[in-house]
Order: structure tokens, then sequence, then C-alpha cells
């Protein structure tokens, strides 16, 4: 969890360093590179209305890293928040991400992935507003941390 932490710590500052005269950073200051080592972990989500009000539909998974494969169990890049999770999640989700929205400031929190069958799993998740103006919010930088038991191995064996 501290490693956990400790890479959200790093996502943070970085975006936190693309703001410019309190203005939001936009995608376009992003540069991946630059986050080279949290990109398996990344995500970027699009805001596809202005004031989503709680609305699942107006989230949509632009990327997804490839660690967060085995964290959902399929690629959910292309996928709004209803079409990746069940009702109830679905709902959640849209509740954190509006306030992201809304506020125009960090969110973070722990989400269980019971709803897939994965009862010893959490995403530890932070998610950071964008804007190509500066002020709304039109996408969503996030960066979740697994914890638990993914259930797909490495193939690395301890000698």
């Amino acid at each position: 969890m501290l490693v956990g932490l400790r890479a959200h710590e790093e996502v943070f500052r970085y975006w936190r360093a693309q703001r410019h005269g309190g203005r939001l950073p936009a995608r376009r200051d992003i540069d991946p590179l630059a986050m080279k080592k949290n990109l398996p972990l990344v995500s970027l989500i699009d805001v596809t209305n202005p004031h989503p009000v709680n609305d699942p539909d107006a989230f949509r998974q632009r990327l997804a890293g490839t660690e967060l494969y085995a964290a959902y169990g399929e690629e959910i890049t292309g996928k709004t928040i209803n079409e990746i999770y069940m009702p109830d999640q679905a709902q959640y989700w849209a509740q954190e991400l509006s306030l992201v929205v809304e506020t125009k400031k960090p969110n973070v929190g722990l989400h269980s992935l019971a709803w897939r069958g994965s009862k010893d799993m959490a995403l530890f998740w932070i998610r950071l507003p964008l804007s190509s103006d500066g002020v709304n919010v039109d996408m969503i930088l996030g960066h979740d941390i697994i914890i638990g038991k993914t259930g797909i191995e490495s193939g690395i064996k301890a000698a």
C-alpha cells in the first residue's frame, strides 16, 4: 500500500506541476514519458457532458493502462462507465467522477472489486481533472493501485 501511496503522490505532483496560473492542465500538457513507470495503471476518462450530474453515460474510458486488465478482467478502453460496471458500481463511479467535474479538484478513494467476484481485491484510486480550456473539466486523469491478488501469474517463480 505504501508503494501505491508513493505512486499516487508522483502522479499528483506531476499533474500539479502542469497547472499554470491556477488553470487546470489539459491533456496536451501531460507527457506520457514523464509518467512512464506509472503508465500501466493510468487511465484517461472523457467527460461527454459538461454537467454530468451523476450520469454513468457521461463518462467514457478513453485509455486504460495495460495492468488495469487484471482488475477488470477485460479491455475497458472505449466503454462508458455503464458498460464497465454493474448498476450500483456505475452509480458509485458516476458520483465520484461528477465530483471531480463539479469541484474541479482531485478526488481519491478505495473501491472494492467484490462486484466482479474478487472479494480480496480493491482499487486505491486517484482522479485528477483535465481541461482543454483551463477551466471546464472535459477529461479526467486516473491512476489506480490494485490491492490484493489478481489471479494472473507473471510466470516468474521463486527459487
